[in-house]
């Protein structure tokens, strides 16, 4: 098979990613600063989630727990992306995946329930510590987050004091449905390993850009410039 990771890629994004009407993951000023909310009893300052953000991946959520508390079988979970545009490419910078069950047994993910007000969890993008959205905002304000959100606040933001962004931040979510075909023409991952597709694909092709830790090598830039990763177009699926 001589299909390039780039397309692949592009497939996957034009089968799913509407690219045209994009979602902004915070809700910003038209400089791009991100607006902020007090949050918790503590009222500490957080980065605050666009609020088409917030409606769509409520709305995706839903229609997971739907299918748990239905006992249909018709969703494995969500699938998520947070990615910025050169002009109409889709560059992504993380994707990550929210199942339906728990680490363990069949139970709901906890990070799913009360989808609809659940603030501090919201799928994994809650306003909550160990949440994607109340790290980050931890590493913007108090330099206290996770390590690896240090990398999102360099990578992401031209300053913190005011929380202004490089360029605009979008966000994509879709509730996997069991038997989808996946980036590779012919296969039907189950979510796990979709995960670890799409992010295998989007280091190749975007190595310095990709903010993800898991599924990546440890030292990605070796890594890249060992694999000759400067001409993406040379990617051919035949790598693997």
């Amino acid at each position: 098979m001589t299909e390039t990771k780039r397309a692949l890629w592009d497939r996957f994004v034009d089968r799913f990613v509407d690219a045209a009407d994009p979602i902004s993951l915070f809700e910003t000023a038209a400089d791009e600063t991100v607006e902020t909310i007090a949050y918790g009893r503590s009222g500490r300052r957080t980065l605050r989630r666009g609020e088409r953000m917030e409606r769509r991946l409520r709305e995706a959520g839903g229609r997971v727990v739907a299918d748990y508390d239905r006992r249909e079988g018709r969703y494995e979970g969500l699938v998520y992306m947070m990615y910025t545009l050169d002009g109409d490419e889709v560059v992504p910078r993380y994707l990550g995946k929210c199942g339906k069950f728990g680490a363990s047994g069949t139970d709901l993910n906890s990070n799913l329930k009360n989808v609809d007000t659940n603030d501090g969890k919201l799928a994994r993008w809650g306003y909550g510590n160990y949440y994607h959205v109340g790290d980050l905002s931890s590493a913007v304000f108090r330099g206290d987050g996770p390590g690896k959100y240090d990398r999102w606040v360099d990578a992401l933001f031209a300053s913190t004091d005011p929380p202004r962004l490089r360029e605009p931040v979008y966000f994509w979510v879709e509730p996997w449905a069991v038997g989808t075909e996946g980036p590779y023409p012919d296969t039907r991952p189950y979510l796990e390993e979709l995960e670890y597709q799409l992010i295998g694909i989007a280091f190749e092709l975007y190595p310095e850009r990709l903010l993800n830790t898991e599924g990546v090598p440890t030292n990605p830039e070796a890594y890249a410039k060992m694999r000759g990763w400067t001409d993406r177009e040379d990617a051919r699926l035949s790598d693997f």
